[in-house]
């Protein structure tokens, strides 16, 4: 069954607070949340050491998690997630930082805790 739009933005911007938080733990900074552009959107971009880490984060709830959210991170994404990091480095001018792309899956569990799988240069 599918969720009214309104839910499933909400469900991802829960997701991505949730990724954000588990990343500045790891030490990351956040440079940008939801950068859009007429290519698209990445949602979490973030420095540690020489990398520029662009993160796409994919959020589940426990009832629809039959599949793994990183599943859904296709090949024809992850082509057009290194063309908007490709874009997003010329355009900040960010050529000193080594690009990374990292995938986030997130499950909410109905007792409203979480599971975080974090792949790290994921593509």
């Amino acid at each position: 069954m599918n969720q009214p739009r309104q839910s499933k933005i909400t469900l991802g911007q829960r997701g991505e607070q949730i990724a954000a938080l588990q990343i500045e733990k790891k030490g990351y900074r956040i440079v940008e949340r939801n950068f859009r552009c007429k290519l698209g959107e990445i949602d979490l971009i973030a420095t540690d050491k020489e990398y520029l880490i662009f993160i796409e984060v994919k959020t589940r709830t426990e009832t629809n998690s039959d599949i793994n959210p990183l599943i859904s991170v296709t090949r024809s994404k992850q082509r057009k997630l290194k063309t908007l990091g490709t874009y997003y480095v010329a355009k900040k001018e960010m050529y000193h930082r080594q690009p990374r792309f990292d995938v986030i899956g997130i499950v909410l569990t109905n007792n409203g805790n979480h599971r975080i799988e974090h792949i790290e240069n994921a593509f």
